[in-house]
């Protein structure tokens, strides 16, 4: 039996459209964390500490200090945000995938996006069990640096990752463009 995709879906299974990428603006902001909270709370199931954080909790980070001291982008099609990108000069600090937009190009465009804007290289850290988030990156040219523990609260063993600037990632696939 099949489905269609719901409403939510459309705009990123099946017809592909065109990906714009934005800069976030404060307007953006209950949009954003929205999106942000879902995936990494799909994403980090074994990290209590991101499961109790309050909507408030995460509004007042987001705003507070992602948007303070990061360059954010926002990936959308059709209107629909899909993803978004915190970059804090080479440190990917976010990069968050909705997900129903999850292996659809939209990962890949944010990556591009930190590559155009740090030419000099790019740095991330991840959960070790964070085993799709690890494939994605290796797949986008990253290696790791090392293994360790990542800082309070979380406290969960992590690995950190470097992209050298001299490696190009096939071209445009998706119809991705940018604006901003």
């Amino acid at each position: 039996m099949t489905t269609s995709p719901s409403s939510s879906d459309a705009p990123w299974k099946g017809i592909s459209v065109t990906l714009e990428l934005d800069r976030y603006q404060p307007e953006d902001l209950m949009e954003t964390v929205s999106m942000w909270r879902a995936s990494k709370r799909a994403a980090f199931p074994y990290v209590a500490v991101i499961q109790q954080y309050t909507l408030e909790n995460d509004i007042a980070y987001f705003r507070d200090s992602l948007a303070a001291r990061c360059e954010v982008w926002l990936a959308r099609r059709d209107g629909q945000l899909g993803g978004m990108l915190a970059l804090d000069g080479r440190l990917i600090d976010q990069l968050f995938v909705a997900v129903e937009a999850q292996r659809t190009g939209v990962g890949t465009a944010l990556v591009r996006k930190a590559m155009e804007r740090s030419p000099e290289g790019l740095v991330l850290f991840t959960f070790r069990k964070n085993l799709p988030a690890r494939a994605f990156y290796e797949k986008h040219g990253f290696t790791i640096v090392r293994f360790g523990v990542s800082a309070p609260p979380e406290n969960e063993p992590d690995v950190e990752y470097c992209r050298s600037p001299q490696r190009d990632l096939p071209a445009h696939s998706d119809g991705s463009t940018e604006k901003g």
